[in-house]
C-alpha cells in the first residue's frame, strides 16, 4: 500500500512538471529606461551666409562693402619702366594698367587707381599725348612729371585735371635708394587730399567694361600664354594659372613683382590693342593711331579671342567688340591693356 502511495506521488510530481513546461513563458517587462529611450534629433548645420556686395567697382566689377569705397574719381599715374626703375611700386593696387611704347624703343605704364588705396606709386615719369587720351576717357586725374611739348600743350588746351611735379603739385617725394629720374613717388592719399582741396574730386567713375556675373571661359583659341616683343629688353609674357584663374606677368622671362609687397603681378584679363605708330621727330617721339578702328585680342580664362577696337575722339571711350560686332564680356578683376605697334611680333601658345 505504501508503495502505491509513493508511486502516485511520483506520478503527480511528474505531471506537474510537464504542465509547467507547457505553459508559455512570460516576456520580461520593459524597464523604464527601455520605454523612454529616444534617438537624438539630427541638427542640420546652418547654411553659410555669403555676403552680397551691393556696391561694385566699375573698373574691375569687384564688389566692396561700403559705398564710400567707390565714391572716387579714377587716378591715372604715369610709371617708369626703364630697367633702372624696376621693380615698380604700387602696381598690385591698380585696377587697370596700360602699357604703350615711347621714344627710344622703351615702354611706359599708366596705372589707374580707383577703390584700392596705394601707399607708394612709382617711379613717376612724364606725359605723352596718347596716354592723356586714355586718361580722358576714364575721367581720371592725370598724374605725371613733365612731359613732351605736345603733351604739356594738350593738358593746357584740353583743360585736363593733372598733377605735375614740375609745376609744384604737393603729392610727390623722392626716395634715396635710387638715382634721379627713377626715384619720384606719389600715393593715393596725397592725390585725394589735393584733389579735394582743388575741388576736382568726383564721387563717380565711368563703367568701362562689361563684366560677366560669374567666372566664364570664352570660346576661343589657346590663350594659356602670350609673348609680346616690344623690344629685346621689353619682352612681355603672360602665363595662365588654371588654379588661380589669373595670368602671371613676366618681363624678359622673369616674374614681375611689386617692390613694396614683393607680390607677383597678376591679372585676370589682357587686352591687346594693335595700332599704327610713326616717329615724329629727331628725339624719336611717337604718334600713336589710337583714334579710329583696329584689331586686337582678348585673353581671359586661358582662352584667346580676336577683337576689334574703336575710339571716336580723344575723350571718347575705347570700345572692344568681338568679330560679330558684339561688345566683349570680361571676367571680374584687374585688366592690363597692351597697346602695341601693328608690326610687333606676338606669340601665342602653351
Amino acid at each position: 500500500m505504501k508503495t502505491s502511495w509513493k508511486l502516485l506521488l511520483i506520478i503527480i510530481a511528474i505531471a506537474a512538471m510537464l504542465v509547467s513546461a507547457c505553459q508559455p513563458k512570460e516576456e520580461p517587462k520593459e524597464t523604464e529606461e527601455t520605454i523612454n529611450v529616444e534617438e537624438e534629433p539630427i541638427v542640420e548645420p546652418e547654411p553659410e551666409i555669403v555676403p552680397v556686395n551691393k556696391y561694385i567697382c566699375p573698373l574691375t566689377g569687384i564688389g566692396v562693402e561700403q559705398e564710400a569705397d567707390i565714391k572716387y574719381r579714377p587716378v591715372a599715374v604715369m610709371i617708369d619702366n626703364e630697367r633702372s626703375a624696376r621693380p615698380q611700386s604700387g602696381i598690385t593696387e591698380a585696377d587697370i594698367v596700360f602699357e604703350m611704347p615711347v621714344e627710344g624703343n622703351i615702354t611706359r605704364y599708366m596705372a589707374v587707381y580707383h577703390h584700392t588705396p596705394s601707399e607708394k606709386i612709382g617711379p613717376v615719369r612724364s606725359a605723352r599725348p596718347y596716354f592723356i587720351d586714355k586718361a580722358l576717357e576714364l575721367g581720371a586725374i592725370y598724374v605725371h612729371c613733365g612731359g613732351s611739348p605736345q603733351a604739356l600743350k594738350d593738358i593746357k588746351d584740353l583743360k585736363v585735371d593733372a598733377f605735375d611735379d614740375l609745376a609744384g603739385t604737393p603729392v610727390y617725394w623722392r626716395s634715396t635708394d635710387r638715382k634721379m629720374p627713377h626715384n619720384l613717388y606719389t600715393n593715393t592719399k596725397f592725390i585725394r587730399e589735393v584733389a579735394q582741396t582743388k575741388k576736382i574730386e568726383k564721387d563717380t567713375a565711368p563703367k568701362y567694361f562689361k563684366f560677366s556675373d560669374e567666372f566664364f571661359i570664352p570660346e576661343g583659341g589657346n590663350g594659356q600664354k602670350v609673348v609680346i616683343n616690344y623690344d629685346k629688353n621689353y619682352k612681355v609674357s603672360y602665363i595662365y594659372n588654371n588654379d588661380e584663374k589669373v595670368y602671371y606677368r613676366q618681363i624678359n622671362g622673369d616674374n614681375m613683382k611689386d617692390k613694396e609687397n614683393k607680390m607677383d603681378i597678376k591679372t585676370t584679363n589682357i587686352i591687346i590693342e594693335k595700332v599704327g605708330i610713326k616717329v615724329l621727330d629727331s628725339a624719336g617721339r611717337l604718334a600713336v593711331s589710337n583714334i579710329g578702328k583696329g584689331r586686337g585680342y582678348l585673353l581671359t580664362g586661358g582662352k584667346l579671342v580676336e577683337i576689334e577696337w574703336s575710339k571716336s575722339s580723344r575723350s571718347g571711350k575705347t570700345t572692344y567688340n568681338n568679330l560679330k560686332g558684339e561688345e566683349i564680356v570680361i571676367n571680374k578683376g584687374i585688366t592690363w591693356i597692351q597697346v602695341v605697334p601693328d608690326y610687333t611680333k606676338i606669340e601665342f601658345g602653351e
